[in-house]
């Protein structure tokens, strides 16, 4: 287990800060893109995360051509072969995404397909998509990683919860193309992170899906998958909570390269809004704790899903803030957090809990008042650059 220590930073603004492509959109389109019989170019600014990678790999092990160079990822997809029966298991290595979505794609063959992940991915939750594909008629061994799938898949009707996640929803419309039937998921449950399943069903439109969502029923058609020739890539902008944090910390203005819109959320926070509602973008929460928690204080809501993340990440921000001197009480569905603190140098290594979420927000609170982060490498999850970027601020 490695350690980063970092000294107190005294930057001055501007600081000019880069956001690594959208993960979420990455792995959606690579998914599509290989069930097609076409070729697409994925453009970016900045290196892919790490979940992104573990996807392209375990794509490649189906048979999808995937080229990696600096700038773009460029996928052919199998075509009406379809995958192959990888030889070995598919390693989605820190990416909950890339497990469920794999789990759906596995549903779709006839062969027996093996599914696992890192230490941290083992012990996240994966019942919801588990549970819906044995109600499709499929063997799936075990709620967590590893696991087998054994398809092919039934045409038939079950229940999707969105009260926890919605990834379920968006794995089984992705991986409807090689469905050999249509299904019918009937939606339960207070729904999360709307706007990712949103996201999902406008990529599928946008390669040639006729489905569309619906509040109550949803009828998942398989199509044949057309692809552009090339797609820009969005910025993960679920990070731009830490760049904003950095700027608050040292009293520095940011200059950003953002490519995409900002959400309201975002825009709250800059506003230090008294109340986050996270019922819809949860992977926020560390970042916003700590920036409320700086600023005026306040309290966020709407983010008991954000338990089931990397870590409980409403008892590791909890963890975090204390660390660094700061404090703030977990509730049944966020957090209240005093304002007008200052963080200080922790006496002891800060657990980063491989949740690369949490260990950003803890370099970004050290390079304010020093500190020690475990497992620093978590970051690359989702911005390999986040390191060098940050330590580069200073010189």
């Amino acid at each position: 287990m490695g350690v980063l220590s970092i000294e107190p930073m005294d930057l001055e603004g501007p600081l000019h800060w880069a956001l690594p492509p959208s993960k979420s959109h990455m792995i959606r389109w690579m998914v599509l893109a290989a069930q097609s019989s076409g070729t697409v170019a994925l453009h970016f600014s900045q290196e892919p995360g790490r979940d992104v990678s573990s996807m392209a790999e375990c794509l490649k092990a189906l048979g999808a051509v995937i080229e990696c160079n600096d700038s773009e990822w460029v996928i052919s997809g199998v075509g009406r072969d379809g995958f192959k029966t990888p030889v070995s298991t598919l390693n989605c290595g820190n990416s909950g995404t890339t497990a469920r979505f794999l789990m759906a794609m596995a549903a779709g063959m006839s062969e027996t397909v093996e599914i696992d992940g890192d230490d941290s991915l083992r012990g996240r939750d994966m019942s919801v998509i588990a549970g819906v594909l044995r109600d499709l008629g499929c063997s799936v061994s075990r709620d967590t990683l590893p696991l087998t799938v054994a398809g092919p898949l039934e045409s038939g009707t079950t229940v999707v919860d969105l009260s926890s996640s919605s990834q379920a929803l968006s794995a089984m419309l992705l991986a409807a193309p090689r469905f050999p039937s249509s299904v019918t998921l009937e939606t339960v449950g207070r729904s999360v992170s709307r706007g990712y399943y949103e996201m999902s069903f406008e990529i599928a439109e946008n390669c040639g899906s006729q489905n569309r969502f619906s509040e109550d029923v949803n009828e998942i058609v398989p199509w044949e998958v057309t692809v552009p020739k090339a797609v820009m890539m969005p910025t993960e902008d679920s990070l731009l909570p830490i760049a904003m944090l950095i700027s608050e910390l040292h009293g520095a203005s940011l200059e950003l390269e953002i490519g995409g819109e900002t959400s309201p959320v975002i825009v709250g926070l800059a506003s230090q809004s008294a109340v986050l509602d996270l019922r819809d973008e949860s992977d926020l929460i560390c970042p916003a704790a700590a920036l409320m928690a700086i600023g005026n204080g306040g309290r966020i809501i709407g983010a008991a899903h954000s338990r089931g993340k990397e870590s409980d990440r409403i008892g590791s921000t909890v963890y975090l803030l204390r660390t660094f001197g700061m404090d703030a009480e977990a509730t049944e569905d966020g957090l209240d957090i005093p304002g007008n603190q200052s963080p200080s140098r922790p006496e002891i290594p800060v657990d980063s809990h491989q949740d690369h979420r949490l260990a950003m927000t803890a370099m970004a609170l050290a390079s304010s008042c020093g500190g020690v982060v475990s497992e620093p490498e978590i970051c690359a999850v989702s911005d390999p650059g986040f390191i060098p970027r940050l330590l580069g601020l200073g010189d």
